[in-house]
């Protein structure tokens, strides 16, 4: 493929996230980052950017101001796949409560 000739695995990657669809108007990671939490791509904690990976499979329908509770079911499978793939441990994968995140963010969504 021309494009593989062009850019590194990584710059390809960047383009991806940079112009997919997260949801709620979001056309990028920066902009889902923002929005979702208020803060820049690079001071997302784990859970944040989780969440964020779960979204463009289906924005429709895991984007958390339209389904929370699908979006926390779709934060579990990011979850799981991160182990098996391991670059979640057991033990980090265990110690992460599976509603401490969701139950803050689904919060601040009813508040606004």
């Amino acid at each position: 493929m021309d494009l593989e000739r062009h850019y590194t695995k990584e710059e390809i990657l960047e383009l991806y996230a940079n112009t997919i669809y997260f949801g709620d108007g979001y056309y990028s990671i920066g902009e889902a980052s923002e929005g979702y939490f208020g803060k820049d791509p690079e001071s997302l904690n784990l859970e944040e950017c989780m969440m964020l990976a779960g979204i463009p499979n289906a924005p429709s329908v895991f984007s958390p101001s339209v389904n929370p509770e699908l979006t926390a079911k779709r934060v579990e499978q990011v979850r799981s796949a991160m182990e098996v793939c391991g670059y979640l441990d057991s033990a980090y994968f265990t110690k992460i409560s599976k509603t401490s995140f969701f139950s803050f963010y689904i919060q601040k969504i009813m508040i606004v």
